[in-house]
């Protein structure tokens, strides 16, 4: 029982890991969504904290992570979902669990800033990718301010849709398509 119950769980994470690598991959094939990507792959992640435990959903997101690196063509994207959009929907429901609603949202954003930041700064300086921000110069010193709460006021909607994504898979299509279905008792038959 213990081997079945260990190849369900590498299963789980060898079929969401490959998806969410042909998906990293895909940011090659349409750049335009080289930002959704991640989110999208991220949120594979879901199945697998589901379905068998965190651990092994870290496992997986160490797994596609290192791998994202050298088979992604937009090492911005792969990136992305390293530094943010991998582990987020893993570590949401510890960070729901926090009974203070206020400490809760900062504490995401505490995550999310911090995560943004060093993403931001990494692709700045090993990546040799311009600073944006420069697109942004109409709004002058208020330029950094302004896209600080755009792209918080973008996590707000990502993490109220994440956690809506979670609730279907929990509540319609894991019962649907995952449901435990009682086995069929066997007649005295198919044991002779």
């Amino acid at each position: 029982m213990n081997n079945k119950h260990t190849s369900y769980k590498v299963a789980v994470g060898g079929v969401v890991s490959a998806l969410c690598l042909t998906l990293m991959f895909l940011t090659g094939v349409f750049p335009l969504l080289s930002m959704a990507i991640p989110i999208y792959a991220g949120a594979l992640m879901i199945v697998v904290a589901r379905e068998v435990s965190t651990s092994w959903a870290f496992a997986a997101y160490c797994a596609v992570s290192l791998l994202s690196l050298f088979l992604t063509p937009d090492k911005e994207a792969s990136t992305l979902f390293i530094m943010f959009f991998g582990y987020y929907p893993i570590i949401l429901p510890w960070l729901d669990k926090i009974k203070f609603k206020l400490l809760r949202i900062c504490c995401k954003l505490a995550v999310f800033n911090g995560a943004i930041i060093i993403w931001y700064k990494l692709i700045a300086l090993i990546m040799g990718v311009y600073d944006f921000l420069g697109d942004f110069a109409f709004l002058g010193e208020y330029a950094v301010a302004a896209v600080m709460v755009f792209i918080n006021l973008v996590f707000a909607l990502y993490d109220y849709t994440i956690r809506m994504i979670e609730s279907v898979y929990v509540n319609w299509f894991r019962p649907t398509y995952f449901g435990k279905k009682k086995p069929k008792p066997q007649s005295k038959k198919d044991h002779s």
